[in-house]
């Protein structure tokens, strides 16, 4: 009997966005708008509105090396005690990954738990920390196996009409590889500029380096639309840039303010 696939992700990530937006909608404070983090690798050093809870979430489609192909619906709440201080919670809701002539597995991601501060700077721009646990609620083969511990520097300033992310992350990973190291190293830099009133665009290169394992590195252009300032919703797609990297993803998603915790 055949496997059954989940519904297109990509499709149902903008359509859960639309669904979304009246919510946002009827928000009580009409200076409140989104934050989003996604669609890029990068998060900004910047929190979303304090005392509000944000969500994010999405559909992920990597075409992996010998036609591996790797399904996924990522999700994230973010809550700012106030500008500088708060907790970020995210995983993945869904993860299906098939090869030809193999396993083919489906499951609940892992969780990721993580505490975010930003450091204003001025003029000069803002800096940023994120330090948290990857924890294993994914079954063998689709997640970390064990705790992984994870701290990310985050410098942001703003270029002319376009915005500046950097992130340099730093993991250490209970369970790895035979022969490849516990710690693995991350970057990120991304560029973001409006496109008018209610678009706007991303560029970002980024790549992460465990010695032991092959290195990866990849591009990524995505595109944003604010159905309003609560409620955003965004595409794009990467490639890799060296050939252990994955050849090419697709995705799409949305980010929304659901309402005031206090």
């Amino acid at each position: 009997m055949p496997r059954r696939h989940p519904p297109h992700l990509l499709r149902l990530a903008g359509l859960a966005g639309l669904v979304l937006a009246p919510l946002g909608a009827r928000a009580d404070d009409p200076d409140a708008a989104v934050t989003p983090y996604r669609p890029t690798v990068s998060n900004p050093a910047e929190l979303p509105v304090p005392g509000w809870l944000e969500a994010e979430f999405g559909g992920l489609r990597v075409f992996a090396a010998g036609r591996v192909r790797v399904d996924s619906v990522p999700w994230l709440l973010k809550y700012a005690f106030d500008a500088d201080h708060g907790l970020l919670l995210g995983g993945d809701a869904y993860v299906a990954q098939d090869a030809p002539g193999g396993v083919s597995l489906r499951g609940v991601g892992d969780t990721t738990l993580a505490w975010k501060q930003r450091f204003a700077a001025g003029d000069a721009g803002d800096f940023g920390l994120e330090a948290g646990v990857t924890l294993p609620s994914a079954r063998d083969g689709l997640g970390v196996g064990k705790p992984q511990w994870q701290v990310n520097g985050i410098y942001s300033r703003d270029v002319g009409a376009a915005h500046l992310d950097v992130n340099l992350g730093l993991a250490h990973a209970a369970q790895h590889e035979a022969g490849s190291s516990a710690w693995q190293q991350a970057y990120a830099a991304a560029l973001s500029w409006p496109l008018g009133s209610r678009w706007g665009g991303a560029l970002e290169v980024s790549g992460a380096h465990q010695r032991g394992t092959p290195a990866q590195a990849q591009v990524l252009a995505a595109l944003n639309y604010n159905v309003s300032p609560r409620v955003a919703l965004d595409a794009g797609a990467a490639r890799g840039l060296c050939r252990q990297a994955h050849d090419r993803s697709l995705f799409a998603g949305a980010t929304v303010l659901l309402g005031r915790l206090r």
